[in-house]
């Protein structure tokens, strides 16, 4: 249930306009650095306006539950989000936290597809609703959004046109083996001539016995060793090798005279000796959108319609994509650069007009941007190579500089009369190790296997393949969120609820806190987090029982986000993955700047909600974070 927290109004709103930038990812240290540089002029000039301050981020310093607790005030046991990944009771299987598909939608009613994710009242919920003009741009974990007063466009946790996460297609005459990583993301294609004959995969059709994925048919002509022609819907685009296309809008049928239309970009590698073509995912097409992605539900038809086609997918920056070698760091650095583009074009779209109320845009390719690069500034990184630093080592710093630009420009629309807060959800650092947490829960006897994992079993059994239920006490899923098999709750439970999970919860605790790298004996765990002594509310019963808080330079492994147990307690980190930010909140803090003085020198991101609510003369009982004006 949502919250329905009391709204106080005080008569006394203290700002006619409130405008709010989110910056995911800034991290204070390099902000510092490079201001004190004289490198981000427009950063500087708002400190000394107001105030600029680390904040503190969530508990797990994860982007899902720092937005969340931001836009509403509160921590994680009132908002419900606790994690990227979750876990379902019924079965142990780890299931999205940041999107919920409606299991009673039978019909298939599309606005119905999915359900809200945050179980809290957001601050622009408050201010719309006492007819303050409220426009939201690509707040993370909205999806599926509320139909109110507010305008708001959705952003992380809105899924592709197939109702996913998103994933890219390659297509190559390369032979892939199917143990290479992203294979199943690989289309196989011929040249017979100088043509391809191929498809693009669509939403799931509903056959008598079977669903089998839509597809549009794709046709490639080769234009010698530099370019090509894609035909598709009587569509012909020219793309040369190293750049991207334009966006291609891509009809599906669907059966029963249905449709759904999504867009695609492609990115072409290479054409001799072997063909290589990549496609971002099918996104919702905002011009027609297959879901709900904004309130009201043509709003983003409205934004479409001014600023062009653009990345609707919550989190577009293909990460995985460079990772798995299927564009490289320039084609990724482009879409981040055509992302950003885009949401400066809605930005301007709105604050142009901006007259009084609320106005909050949110960014986020400064995030992505340093978990790839990372590595360029980390020589102790087990991936730093000099050369590849000489070559992308500007770039962290290029999309810093990017964000003074916009903040600078946004400035310029400030006035007396206007509250201005520039904020990160956490700030950033190293990734060089790994830590696979069911490993240690199986070798320290919280967790029994039903086989000795070898070294050859990358995943260690993903989807805890190779637990034994009935005899686990406790189990590791998602990036830091450890669970008790509770009897009466879990399907296999044998933890008593209550003093049997305590002294279990405990003994963890303890030996996990000692946790130290088998490598070199440096201390891989800053803190291991109790729920009760963390969170509060009406969720704390969905929440993990104990939050791992890692030291700087570890990170809970891939294979313990979903399930896995590999043999090897820890590794070497050696994906361009390379820089992160889930480890012990102290570590990583976010960013604060305001054009007024703050009343408070440790101010934390739950803060915001209540500030902005504060300055319209409004209050909210319930609240976690407190008014900083």
């Amino acid at each position: 249930m949502t919250d329905e927290n009391s709204v106080t109004l005080t008569g006394n709103p203290k700002y006619r306009r409130v405008i709010l930038l989110g910056m995911d990812g800034l991290d204070p240290g390099i902000l510092s650095s490079m201001m004190e540089q004289g490198q981000l002029p427009g950063f500087a000039r708002l400190s000394r306006m107001g105030g600029f301050s680390s904040m503190a981020t969530s508990n797990p310093a994860q982007s899902p539950v720092a937005w969340a607790s931001i836009a509403t005030g509160s921590n994680p046991g009132k908002h419900g989000i606790f994690d990227f990944l979750g876990r379902r009771v019924s079965d142990y299987m780890p299931e999205l936290a940041i999107l919920r598909v409606n299991p009673k939608n039978v019909f298939g009613k599309r606005e119905a597809m999915f359900l809200p994710v945050m179980q809290a009242n957001a601050f622009w919920d408050y201010t719309s609703a006492n007819d303050i003009p409220s426009t939201i741009l690509k707040w993370p974990m909205t999806f599926q959004p509320k139909q109110n007063q507010a305008r708001l466009y959705s952003g992380l946790g809105v899924p592709d046109i197939k109702g996913g996460l998103g994933r890219y297609a390659f297509y190559t005459t390369r032979d892939i083996s199917k143990n290479e990583e992203g294979s199943e993301k690989v289309i196989k294609v011929n040249i017979a001539g100088d043509s391809i004959k191929t498809f693009i995969s669509g939403p799931n059709v509903a056959k008598l016995r079977t669903r089998e994925a839509a597809k549009v048919e794709l046709n490639i002509r080769l234009s010698g060793n530099s370019a090509i022609e894609l035909n598709l819907d009587s569509k012909n685009i020219r793309l040369s090798k190293g750049e991207w296309s334009e966006w291609i809008e891509v009809k599906f049928k669907l059966g029963l005279m249905k449709t759904a239309s999504g867009i695609v970009k492609f990115y072409l590698s290479n054409i001799h000796p072997e063909f290589e073509l990549y496609m971002t995912p099918v996104q919702i097409n905002p011009k027609d959108p297959a879901f709900v992605i904004s309130s009201p539900d043509r709003y983003v038809q409205e934004l479409a319609d001014a600023t062009g086609l653009f990345y609707t997918l919550g989190m577009p920056e293909d990460t995985k994509a460079v990772e798995e070698g299927r564009t490289d760091e320039d084609a990724f650095i482009a879409m981040c650069d055509e992302i950003i583009d885009e949401q400066e074009k809605m930005l301007w779209y709105e604050l142009d007009k901006f007259e009084e109320g609320l106005f909050a845009s949110a960014f986020f390719s400064t995030d992505r941007i340093q978990h790839i690069f990372w590595a360029t500034r980390d020589t102790k990184h087990p991936l730093y190579n000099k050369a590849y630093a000489d070559k992308y080592g500007h770039v962290i710093d290029d999309y810093y500089r990017k964000m003074d630009r916009i903040l600078g420009e946004v400035m310029e629309k400030v006035d007396d009369n206007t509250a201005f807060m520039v904020f990160s959800d956490h700030g950033f650092s190293t990734f060089r190790r790994t830590v696979h947490l069911n490993s240690w829960l199986a070798e320290n006897g919280f967790m029994t296997l039903t086989k000795k994992i070898t070294k050859d079993d990358k995943d260690g059994g993903g989807l805890f393949q190779y637990v034994d239920w009935k005899k686990t006490q406790a189990f590791a899923l998602g990036f830091g969120s450890i669970y008790l098999n509770i009897k009466g709750r879990e399907r296999h439970g044998i933890v008593g609820d209550g003093t049997d999970a305590a002294n279990i919860s405990h003994a963890i605790r303890e030996k996990l806190s000692k946790l130290t790298d088998p490598s070199d004996g440096q201390p891989a765990i800053r803190d291991v987090y109790e729920k009760n002594n963390i969170y509060s509310g009406g969720q704390i019963n969905n929440s993990p029982v104990l939050v791992v808080g890692f030291e700087d330079g570890f990170r809970g492994s891939w294979q313990t986000a979903i399930g896995g147990a590999p043999a090897e307690l820890m590794e070497d980190n050696l994906k361009k993955w390379s820089g992160d930010h889930i480890v012990d909140p102290s570590i990583v803090p976010g960013i604060l700047l305001t054009n007024f003085k703050t009343g408070s020198e440790t101010p934390g991101l739950m803060d915001i909600a209540p500030t902005v609510l504060s300055c319209f003369g409004m209050s909210v009982d319930g609240m976690d974070g407190k008014t900083l004006l």
